[in-house]
């Protein structure tokens, strides 16, 4: 097998206005593509986000509308200042789970998304 990288990594929400406010609002992502899947009865948007996407699907059926992020989950976004965005998420608002620390090569802090995900901000430091 010849994997090329990660193509996406998907979340789901139950209010996708929410969502996108939060993923383009806050940390300035950009929609890419916007479309309804009539198969998964939901409607998708890929986000930009550096050289992969971000799929958020809202789905249409009742039985889906309940979003459990498992604490074992977390979308890690690579920066190359983490002190700056940080300050600049802090300004915005954003409470951090865990707030800037340095450990094994890294700079990182966790923050919750609007479903309760679980979001880090990471900079390799060696």
């Amino acid at each position: 097998m010849n994997f090329q990288g990660l193509h996406h990594a998907a979340i789901k929400t139950n209010d996708l206005d929410k969502t996108l406010e939060f993923y383009c609002g806050i940390l300035g992502l950009e929609i890419e593509e916007r479309f309804y899947d009539a198969g998964e009865q939901s409607d998708i948007v890929f986000l930009s986000l550096g050289n992969t996407q971000l799929e958020v699907i809202a789905p249409h059926r009742p039985e889906e509308k309940d979003i459990n992020f498992s604490s074992s989950f977390h979308l890690a976004l690579a920066v190359s200042n983490v002190e700056e965005i940080y300050e600049e998420l802090m300004k915005k608002g954003i409470n951090f789970t865990l707030p800037l620390t340095k450990s094994g090569g890294f700079k990182y802090a966790y923050f919750s998304g609007p479903m309760g995900e679980t979001l880090e901000i990471v900079e390799r430091t060696n």
